[in-house]
């Protein structure tokens, strides 16, 4: 009798390890696998344990599964066959990619001047048509304002106008109706100032502008102010400064592409674009 409850007890084991394989992975965040639990099975479910590590999506009907590493942590994926009661657990383990410390390449710094200017910023508040080139991305930003209709464009897909007084509010679609109606008051106004125009201004101590000073460089046949200024975390960016209003024209980060001004109209006082040049509902003209 003994004898029989043993072998009894071997056999329930063995069933049970039978029941439930498990698969242990290693990934790394934005890895992907494809996962099949069973050779055959027509009945599956999946559950997932800790669903922001991984996800994942059917394929095939379900009978395999796509997981992506969304994130470093552990997860784990078990997957049930109700044709036969059985389950398939995997196991994840999930690390952030190494990513080597980037020594940022720093330009020599010139030889400083003494600032005997005085600097003060003055933005423009009206009448413009601004554009600015963010070299690293290719994408170009546009501000224009005039007296209380605003709008910009971010080279991406957003192009918006809208109207101060009356709330009034519109988004571009290029491939359907042109300018059409936004939720009214659903935008956010210019303000005084917007970056970069604003970078020197904000981010600049001004009580020894002589140790940043060096020299005068043209942007847009402008000869700005050139500032080299010396960070305390190690970064070096340099600005080109419109001595007329305080704004800055260009700025760049150590060697990287800079954020350049490329239409600079102050003087902007007709409109000939937006929603009140629209003709007809699929009327599509900017």
């Amino acid at each position: 009798m003994r004898k029989a409850l043993f072998t009894l007890l071997i056999l329930c084991t063995a069933v049970m390890a039978m029941a439930q394989e498990e698969t242990e992975f290693k990934m790394i965040v934005g890895d992907t696998l494809v996962w099949k639990p069973f050779d055959d099975c027509h009945m599956l479910g999946y559950n997932i344990s800790g669903p922001k590590v991984v996800s994942f999506k059917p394929l095939h009907y379900g009978e395999k599964i796509e997981i992506i590493a969304k994130q470093a942590g552990n997860s784990s994926i078990i997957a049930t066959c109700s044709d036969n009661d059985t389950k398939a657990v995997a196991s994840f383990t999930v690390s952030e990619p190494y990513v080597a410390p980037v020594v940022a390449d720093k330009p020599e710094k010139p030889e400083t001047q003494a600032f005997t200017a005085s600097y003060n910023f003055n933005p423009p508040t009206d009448h413009y048509f601004i554009t600015i080139a963010n070299e690293a991305s290719r994408f170009n930003e546009t501000y224009m304002k005039l007296g209380d209709n605003e709008a910009y464009n971010d080279g991406q897909g957003v192009d918006r106008f809208w109207n101060l007084k009356t709330g009034k509010n519109w988004y571009y679609r290029p491939d359907a109706q042109g300018w059409t109606d936004d939720v009214d008051w659903e935008f956010e106004p210019l303000g005084e100032s917007f970056f970069p125009l604003n970078a020197f201004a904000s981010e600049v101590n001004k009580d020894n502008l002589s140790q940043y000073y060096v020299g005068t460089e043209k942007v847009l046949d402008i000869d700005c102010w050139h500032f080299f200024v010396d960070f305390e975390d190690g970064t070096v960016i340099q600005y080109w400064v419109d001595p007329a209003n305080g704004c800055t024209l260009k700025r760049q980060v150590n060697t990287e592409a800079p954020r350049v001004v490329t239409v600079y109209d102050l003087k902007y006082t007709r409109l000939y674009f937006g929603p009140s040049f629209k003709k007809s509902l699929h009327d599509t003209t900017r």
